[in-house]
């Protein structure tokens, strides 16, 4: 809530105190600041996926190997990771931690619906930060003519915060498919980079891919339009920094095994060219007179 209320503090002499863009642009940096502070996790997660294929063959082995005992398998595997110090579910750190941030994004924008707008009672005193000018404030900001308080399962409070309740409808929902999307896509990035090169968690991934965005758009219902905007601005920050980790940290596929690039060389390079010449006799030129040659000494006619 202070960090949120701080940039709020940062953008109202240039927007306006009750202005969206004001409101809208301190949850956009609240969310590049939140995706700065995991920016050391995503790199870990990426390392993580760098290991997880380099196990590859090894992976594959234990599940032949103990494809009848789901028991050892999972025991071998688990001791494998402990041995070259990898975590399989790295992958699902970086979205984790976001969701105390989530939280209490979700927490104090549902505060503001209940206290913000125009129905501020007399002698209230506002909690977590919060002084009566800054919850009206923020809730008569709008973006797209949508408080950021209100959603889609809320937008029949709209006309509290001097909105339309069929606006806030509509663009919650278009926000909604956005959110989906943009979720697809950050996921849909992964897989592309990484299940080429054989990463054994490229089937967790393809299953998140199916499964993440349907989720957010279920309960992205129940969100509010500053933590929509939230979660776009976080996916599109991940499809950018996405692309420069894995473009930094390229895969190594198995071209790049151990020794292949020492033999590669030699199995492209040209064998050398034996090159016979047909050793030709010379004939003694013919007699001008009799037509004949003449007949080498030892030789009968």
């Amino acid at each position: 809530t202070r960090v949120l209320i701080a940039l709020h503090a940062v953008f109202s002499p240039v927007f306006g105190e009750s202005s969206g863009v004001t409101w809208g642009l301190s949850v956009l940096f609240l969310t590049v600041l939140v995706r700065i502070l995991l920016f050391p996790l995503f790199v870990k997660q990426v390392k993580s996926q760098r290991a997880m294929q380099e196990l590859a063959p090894k992976i594959k082995e234990l599940q032949t190997k103990y494809k009848n005992d789901r028991e050892r398998l999972g025991t071998e595997m688990m001791a494998l990771y402990r041995e070259h110090g990898v975590n399989p579910y790295m992958g699902c750190l970086p979205i984790l931690a976001q969701a105390p941030v989530f939280y209490a994004l979700f927490h104090v924008l549902r505060y503001v619906a209940d206290h913000g707008g125009n129905k501020i009672p007399a002698g209230f005193h506002p909690e977590y930060g919060w002084t009566i000018s800054l919850l009206q404030s923020a809730g008569h900001a709008k973006v797209f003519g949508v408080p950021l308080a209100l959603g889609f399962r809320t937008a029949d409070r709209a006309a509290f915060f001097g909105a339309e309740q069929l606006t806030v409808q509509i663009v919650t929902v278009i926000a909604i498919v956005v959110m989906a999307t943009t979720t697809f896509l950050t996921q849909r990035q992964l897989i592309v980079k990484n299940a080429a090169a054989g990463n054994p968690m490229a089937q967790q991934q393809k299953m998140l891919l199916y499964i993440l965005p349907p989720l957010f758009a279920l309960f992205g219902i129940n969100f509010q339009m500053g933590v929509l905007i939230y979660w776009v601005t976080s996916n599109i920050w991940s499809l950018g920094q996405q692309h420069y980790i894995i473009r930094s940290m390229p895969l190594k596929g198995p071209a790049s095994a151990p020794g292949t690039a020492a033999r590669k060389p030699a199995a492209n390079a040209q064998a050398p060219q034996v090159i016979i010449r047909r050793q030709q006799t010379t004939r003694p030129p013919r007699s001008k007179r009799s037509g004949r040659r003449p007949q080498r000494p030892g030789s009968s006619r």
